[in-house]
């Protein structure tokens, strides 16, 4: 593995451990300014709008598991595929969740940051 592709795979495995413990100083470093999603019911939100749902989100997921991860380097791009698997409890009940996601990374001026996200619901 190259040392882009071992700072990718620490980058994502830290963004998935910020979002199970809502840390949004740890989100904001991972993502670029300029980072959009479209999100699982079809929203483009940008990162001001994720930090905002990730900091008055209620304590909800007791597991968050990341699988089928996938990763691909271009020079100064990468794309990385996977699978969440949420569990956890709303007031109305339990939670169950399964999303595939793909991510975008840019390294600009020798640093990655996440640029762009997709995220699917399965059904």
């Amino acid at each position: 593995m190259s040392t882009d592709e071992e700072k990718i795979c620490l980058l994502d495995r830290a963004w998935n451990e910020a979002y199970h413990r809502r840390d949004v100083e740890a989100l904001r470093r991972i993502l670029a300014e300029d980072w959009t999603a479209i999100d699982g019911a079809g929203l483009i939100i940008s990162k001001q709008q994720l930090l905002e749902r990730v900091a008055s989100s209620p304590e909800q997921f007791d597991r968050l598991e990341f699988d089928e991860f996938s990763l691909r380097l271009f020079h100064d791009a990468a794309i990385v595929t996977g699978r969440l698997t949420v569990k956890g409890r709303k007031e109305d009940g339990g939670v169950s969740l399964r999303q595939r996601f793909t991510r975008v990374y840019v390294k600009r001026d020798n640093v990655w940051w996440a640029v762009a996200t997709q995220v699917t619901v399965m059904a």
